[in-house]
């Protein structure tokens, strides 16, 4: 029989000879859509996320890389609601290189000063929000989210008690969660009211529909919708399903009357039957027997809204400042590239109102298509931005 010291002895040479299974320290990243307006021109935000999935916790983040791509249904703004900056040991930086952004962070100031100053940023096995990428919406029904599996990388420092300081660092093992398709239905993109040819027209556009069976219109003399009377006698047929822009155009051949304001509605039938309504907008009727003109301009500082807004060929833009200044005003489309600079190095006088005409095409010449366009203007220290309509 073995005593106790040589079974001991031989459990010891066992445990030795044995494999040991050591867990792997692994964190994974994900995107959750934070912010969705489900509209051209609309906020779409997304937080990039970590956490722990194996290994110790919390560990104290030392960088790390994430690609997150997305398709041209929305375009880049801007990183915001970072979980940790310069106060906590970090530089950080977001990239934009066109079809994916570059999510980056590095630690190397985490301890610096001495164990815990700065404190760093410690990884949980909760899922914490890195940073917000904010997005506008261009045009679509979804876009693709996903963070590249190739190029992400993360890494923490050995020393949970943050002093990097001949502690070393270890590269985490990654995972990522897909984001998949993302919803964005967008339906409506313009809706206006003109008098037209002592006929109001009403007028939109709409980017995609999803099972869009028709429209209808209504009208009131007051902004509550329970008052409007329908004015289409048919339904006025929808575009079904589709990605594809669909402009509408619809006279409203009831009877007006000169000086009165009308609000109009929108309303949408899908072919289940439910409907969506928006507005509303106004139009108000001129004296019997006048068209509108361009209409009078307030006399107030700053960039105002150009007119005709739809408009088909070209269009007004006006503007005033309250001192002399050397101005630039230029278009660009909902990507956010410029289509032409239409004056620059401009000297501008106080007081005095400047209109300027835009005949709907780019610097080289060529019409551009129907959309949505942005005209902004530079002039001393003031900046604005405007949208406007082309429709043809």
């Amino acid at each position: 029989k073995l005593n106790i010291s040589k079974r001991l002895v031989i459990l010891l040479i066992i445990s030795l000879i044995m494999p040991v299974t050591i867990l792997a320290d692994t964190v994974a990243f994900k995107t959750v859509v934070s912010k969705n307006d489900m509209a051209v021109t609309g906020d779409f935000w997304l937080d990039v996320q970590m956490q722990i999935t194996a290994g110790s916790s919390p560990r104290t983040l030392n960088s790390l890389t994430a690609d997150v791509y997305f398709g041209n249904q929305i375009s880049y703004s801007s990183a915001d609601n970072w979980a940790y900056g310069s106060a906590l040991g970090y530089s950080r930086s977001d990239n934009d290189l066109t079809d994916h952004i570059r999510v980056g962070t590095t630690g190397n100031s985490v301890g610096m000063d001495a164990p815990g100053d700065p404190p760093g940023w410690n990884v949980t096995t909760s899922w914490q929000t890195v940073v917000t990428l904010k997005f506008t919406i261009a045009t679509a029904t979804s876009v693709n989210i996903s963070i590249n599996d190739a190029t992400d990388a993360a890494a923490y420092f050995n020393n949970i008690s943050n002093n990097p300081s001949g502690a070393g660092v270890t590269d985490w093992t990654v995972t990522n969660e897909d984001g998949g398709d993302i919803t964005l239905p967008v339906v409506l993109s313009s809706f206006t009211a003109q008098y037209i040819d002592s006929t109001p027209t009403i007028c939109w556009t709409t980017q995609s529909e999803t099972n869009v069976l028709g429209w209808n219109i209504y009208r009131s003399e007051t902004d509550i919708l329970e008052e409007a009377i329908q004015t289409n006698t048919e339904i006025i047929p929808g575009a079904g399903t589709t990605s594809e822009l669909t402009e509408y155009t619809y006279e409203d051949m009831n009877e007006v009357t000169a000086n009165t304001e009308y609000c109009y509605w929108l309303e949408s039938i899908e072919y289940s039957g439910s409907t969506d309504n928006y507005g509303p907008i106004s139009l108000l009727i001129p004296e019997e027997g006048e068209e509108p003109g361009s209409p009078e301009i307030p006399y107030e500082y700053g960039l105002h809204q150009n007119y005709p807004n739809p408009f088909n060929p070209d269009t007004e833009i006006c503007f005033s400042m309250k001192d002399d200044c050397i101005a630039e005003l230029s278009i660009y489309n909902i990507r956010g590239q410029k289509v032409i600079t239409l004056f620059t190095n401009k000297s501008v006088n106080k007081d005095e109102l400047f209109r300027v005409n835009w005949n709907g095409k780019d610097d080289t010449g060529n019409s551009v298509s129907s959309g949505l366009y942005f005209y902004k203007l530079k002039a001393g220290d003031f900046n604005s931005t405007k949208k406007m309509i082309l429709m043809k």
